[in-house]
């Protein structure tokens, strides 16, 4: 699938699919998921694996802008990483869940998976975790049951549901 962009609002750089032809015979439903990562090569391709399951991608590499961006925009989830060069992904994982409410999908994907990290993330809001570097069909899964509204309690080996 062929990507139009990037465009950009400050270090938030947004993607969108071209020669897509909307189906008006469903419903409207969300598909922005905000990308919250640093490593510009990661959130390029994390865009590209979104965008080729037809969502649409919004990507911010500071985390203060991406919570500005969640202030101004509707998204339907996030894939926040945990170490940003302003914020830590745990205080715009945070930030996001209480202007987002509970519903919304905040998935965690990091390199760091140390005990302290991961026993903070049920407190911070966050819904899933994945390690990096992620399998990214496991990652669209995941966003698909989310936003469909299933709630699993067995995932594959990769995911961590949070409480």
């Amino acid at each position: 699938m062929d990507l139009a962009g990037p465009y950009t609002y400050g270090s938030t750089v947004f993607w969108e699919t071209a020669a897509v032809t909307p189906d008006f015979s469903a419903p409207a439903a969300c598909r922005t998921v905000l990308i919250v990562d640093d490593n510009e090569p990661t959130a390029r391709a994390l865009a590209k694996v979104l965008s080729a399951a037809r969502f649409e991608p919004a990507v911010s590499y500071r985390g203060g802008e991406a919570v500005e961006y969640a202030q101004r925009n509707s998204i339907c989830a996030a894939v926040v990483d945990i170490h940003l060069p302003d914020l830590s992904g745990l205080v715009v994982t945070q930030k996001l869940r209480q202007q987002l409410g509970p519903a919304t999908p905040i998935i965690i994907l990091s390199g760091d998976t140390s005990m302290e990290m991961l026993n903070s993330l049920p407190h911070v809001g966050a819904t899933y975790f994945f390690s990096k570097p992620v399998n990214s069909s496991q990652l669209i899964e995941r966003l698909e049951t989310s936003l469909a509204g299933l709630s699993g309690k067995e995932f594959p080996t990769g995911h961590s549901h949070l409480p």
